[in-house]
Parts: C-alpha cells; sequence; structure tokens
C-alpha cells in the first residue's frame, strides 16, 4: 500500500475544516506531499525524515533547524511505514488529532486498495473472456485453471450465444453479473459462453422474454468457444438479412447460407448492384426479405407486410423487372437469396 498524493491532499483538505492546526502529509521519503501551506508541497520535511529513521514518533516543542513546533507520526500499514503525519503546533495540544488524521488516512488508503484490486480483478477477467472469445489455439493449463477460478470447466464443449441489445438497463445488468460468463462485442452485442449445457434452455428462454433483447445467435458446441462464437456471429450477420422477422437465429438451421455467403467471389455482380439500389427502396427490400421469410406464401406475405395480395404481386414484379430474377421461380428465388446474403453490412 502506498500514500498516494491525491489521498494526501484529500485528507489535508477535509480534516483542516475541523482542525484549527496546519497538516503537512509526507510520502515514505519524507517529501510532503499534502499540505495547508501549498508552498510545501514537493519539499522535504525534516521531521518526517526522523520519524522513518527512527520509526518513531518524533515532537518536536521549540523551533529551530528549519522545523517548527509539533507531532510527526508514522502511518504504518502491514508493519511498513507509508507515510508521515505532520501537525504543527504545541505537542501537548495537537498529539489527539495526530491520531484522528492518522486513522482518516488508513481508511482511504485501505479503501483505495481495495478499489484497485476490484478493478484490477475486473481488467483481468475481461482479458480473460475477451482472450477466449477469439483463441483458436489450444488451452495451456495456466487458462484451463483461470477458467475454473471464474467458474467455467473449459475440458468441454462450449457453446456461445450472441446477444444484440440495449445492456443499459439494470435488469441486464443484474442479468450479466449473475451469468458472469460473457465478453462484451462492442456496446449492443455481448457473447455469452456455456458448458453447462443443461442451463442452456433456462438461459435462452430468460433472453427471448427480455424486452432489451433485438436478436439471439447460437453457435454449436466447440471444443473452442471462439469457433461457437464465430458461428453465431455469423449465424446473426445472415439471419438478420433473410429472416429478419425472427428473433432467435442458430447455426446449424443457417449453416448452408452461411456457407454460401463466403464462397461468392464468382458471382455476377449485376443482382448485387440492382439489390444495392434496392436497398435505398426499403419498401421493395423489406418486400423481398418478407416474401423470402415465408416460403413465397402469397398469403402469408401479404398479411404480415399488412398489404393486398395485389400490391404484393404487383412489386414482386417490379423487383423481377430490376433485377432480372422472379421471385416466383424458385432457382431465380435461390438467387435472389443468395444475393441478399452477398451483400455487403
Amino acid at each position: 500500500m502506498k500514500l498516494s498524493k491525491p489521498i494526501a491532499e484529500k485528507v489535508t483538505k477535509e480534516m483542516m475544516k475541523i482542525i484549527p492546526f496546519n497538516i503537512n502529509l509526507m510520502d515514505e521519503k519524507g517529501l510532503i506531499i499534502g499540505s495547508g501551506d501549498k508552498k510545501r508541497v514537493g519539499t522535504l520535511h525534516k521531521g518526517a525524515s526522523k520519524v522513518i529513521a527512527t520509526k518513531s514518533i518524533h515532537e518536536i516543542y521549540t523551533e529551530g533547524d528549519g522545523m517548527k513546533p509539533g507531532v510527526n507520526e508514522p502511518i504504518v500499514i502491514n508493519g511498513e511505514i507509508i507515510g508521515v503525519i505532520g501537525i504543527t503546533g504545541d505537542p501537548d495540544e495537537v498529539r489527539p488529532f495526530s491520531k484522528l488524521v492518522g486513522a482518516a488516512a488508513k481508511l482511504l488508503i485501505e479503501q483505495e486498495s481495495i478499489s484497485k484490486k476490484a478493478q484490477n480483478d475486473r481488467i483481468k477477467r475481461e482479458t480473460f473472456y475477451h482472450e477466449l472469445t477469439y483463441r483458436k489455439t489450444s488451452y495451456d493449463e495456466e487458462f484451463l485453471q483461470q477458467g475454473k477460478m471464474y467458474g467455467i470447466d473449459l475440458t468441454r464443449n462450449c457453446q456461445a450465444i450472441l446477444i444484440k441489445g440495449n445492456f443499459h438497463s439494470k435488469e441486464m445488468k443484474a442479468f450479466l453479473d449473475h451469468f458472469r460468463h460473457y465478453s462484451t462485442i462492442d456496446n449492443s452485442k455481448r457473447v455469452l459462453f456455456i458448458t453447462e449445457h443443461s442451463s442452456f434452455k433456462e438461459v435462452i428462454t430468460n433472453l427471448i422474454g427480455r424486452k432489451e433483447i433485438e436478436k439471439i445467435a447460437i453457435g454449436e458446441k466447440e471444443g473452442f468457444a471462439a469457433i461457437s462464437h464465430e458461428q453465431a456471429a455469423n449465424a446473426l450477420s445472415v439471419g438478420v438479412k433473410i429472416r429478419p422477422s425472427e428473433k432467435v437465429y442458430y447455426y446449424h438451421h443457417l449453416k448452408l447460407f452461411i456457407h454460401l455467403a463466403s464462397n461468392h467471389t464468382e458471382f455476377p455482380s449485376s443482382i448485387l448492384s440492382v439489390l444495392e439500389s434496392l436497398g435505398n427502396n426499403q419498401e421493395l427490400f423489406h418486400t423481398l426479405q418478407i416474401y423470402m421469410e415465408e416460403n413465397g406464401d402469397i398469403i402469408k406475405a401479404a398479411d404480415k407486410l399488412n398489404i393486398h395480395r395485389n400490391t404484393l404481386n404487383y412489386r414482386l414484379e417490379k423487383i423481377r423487372n430490376l433485377t432480372g430474377k422472379n421471385p416466383k421461380v424458385i432457382l431465380e428465388l435461390f438467387e435472389l437469396i443468395c444475393s441478399i446474403i452477398w451483400l455487403s453490412e
């Protein structure tokens, strides 16, 4: 532990509101780091130097040798002198105040130490889960033990659940604090890791029921958490394009389309460019998405879009004229599906 300058300044400022004497706080070397006399900050305090050398209280009754009357007392924590308190005045008068200032300084130092430890623990935890999110090399014993310390058994297959939504509510913060095994991807995404698969359904049910959660994407059970996370990320990326109304996307349901999404370099760019322009016309683009989502069922798609069937047919015909692909012909619809998947994010 250490007596820092901010703590010294805080103790000096607050104590001098109730103590009618000047207070000096010195570090472990005897340098003044907090004082009612701002001009003395940064200078060496001779009385403190003697306290550090003798490891005992040093009281001065008469002024001389650059020192004023007062009490200089060591601040001792765990048997170590971490600083010195100096109160200017008649030692018999200021001695009780020295104990009070010392107690206040020790309390703040211990609070700062606890706060720093909590912060360091949080950073270590975040670093561990960040590495778990992206690491695709074998987990060494140290990493496995670290996981065990946090309550996650990495000798078992891990399943990633990628969630997108608003994480600022008290309810979501409480959920994540309780769940614990997660990593922050960005402001709107978190990835949860499950190795105790008996709790999977409970977690998913909990997430589906939360209004703060917009989308949920689920990877497979894998030896590396990073692979399952990658699967979940791909499921989200593809799922929102071809099944925009759904809340939950499973990798194994979308595997074919995900693989298609990574192999399209030879595909003609003409349809893609037209669809990108359709993206500016949200009405047509969304119509195509819902039509695909409803498996080409005109009645269901029209109902979901809240339009007449004739209006839907008119829009589909317009898409056909623009792209050269007829959404009502299964192979051409498949080309349109692939094109939407291949559109840039």
